[in-house]
């Protein structure tokens, strides 16, 4: 259940986020490259104009695994050193709050942020899909929107555990760069080489596994499975899963991914700053 210190300190995190205008100028852009992708999304083929669902999700995909991690890795990498910038952090500490109070609280409040510049950026191109293609094409594109929310999720709480385990401002956007990189970019690389220096010879239940440890592909996945014809969108479409992996197991994962670092973040700021 959510106390009243709770929801006093989310509501101070998203007010903060709505005054310093962080909300408006995030969705609008997000909805400014959203609008651009499903426009351009076909100009390397030599097309252009609005496409038709799969291929749109298809572009925004991308969109979504570049912009998300990097947006919310940022949005929650410095609530420690803000608050000490501030000179909060010791009234927090002094208050009577507890630690899962603050980390709750903070986490909730920057979700709700995180949500509302999610949904208003992609929610426009879906707008523009609904129009061309009909009330049909709703269920698929929310479940997308849906998929993109829990990405940013993810991501949030890595960042919360970031923060509190290097709260300097420098290493802080050094390791957000870093991670970033890593889980969009240089993992995948990671193993695809691996693929090569085993010639193919990894099994699907090791390299899937493997992909569990990166919540981008783990979104990736969940699309997959869950709007099925769009195996272009993760570029693995020469991979058979197993069986076993379906929706629920996915988000699981991803469930797990959002409490993992929030339980870490617990554990270390209350042994760092309580005792």
């Amino acid at each position: 259940m959510f106390t009243d210190a709770m929801l006093a300190i989310a509501h101070k995190e998203l007010s903060d986020k709505l005054k310093s205008r962080w909300v408006i100028v995030i969705g609008s852009g997000f909805a400014i490259f959203t609008l651009l992708i499903s426009y351009f999304g076909g100009a390397p083929a030599g097309v252009k104009g609005f496409m038709a669902l799969d291929a749109t999700i298809a572009s925004l995909t991308s969109l979504v695994t570049y912009f998300i991690p990097i947006l919310a890795l940022t949005l929650g990498g410095g609530i420690i050193a803000d608050e000490q910038e501030k000179g909060t952090l010791g009234i927090y500490l002094s208050s009577p709050i507890s630690v899962g109070e603050f980390i709750i609280g903070k986490f909730s409040g920057l979700m709700i942020a995180l949500i509302i510049s999610i949904v208003a950026g992609l929610g426009v191109a879906g707008a523009v899909l609904l129009f061309r293609e009909g009330i049909g094409a709703a269920g698929t594109y929310l479940i997308f929107m849906a998929h993109s929310v829990l990405l940013g999720i993810m991501f949030l709480s890595v960042s919360f555990l970031i923060s509190i385990l290097f709260y300097e401002r420098t290493k802080v956007i050094a390791l957000t760069i870093f991670l970033w990189l890593i889980f969009t970019i240089l993992y995948d690389l990671a193993l695809i080489g691996l693929l090569i220096v085993t010639k193919g010879s990894m099994g699907t239940g090791i390299f899937t596994t493997l992909l569990m440890f990166n919540p981008v592909d783990v979104y990736r996945i969940l699309n997959f499975i869950s709007i099925g014809e769009f195996q272009v969108m993760i570029g693995l479409t020469s991979v058979d899963f197993p069986e076993y992996i379906g929706v629920s197991m996915l988000w699981g994962i991803c469930l797990i991914w959002i409490i993992a670092p929030l339980g870490i973040s617990y554990y270390y700021f209350k042994k760092r700053y309580l005792e």
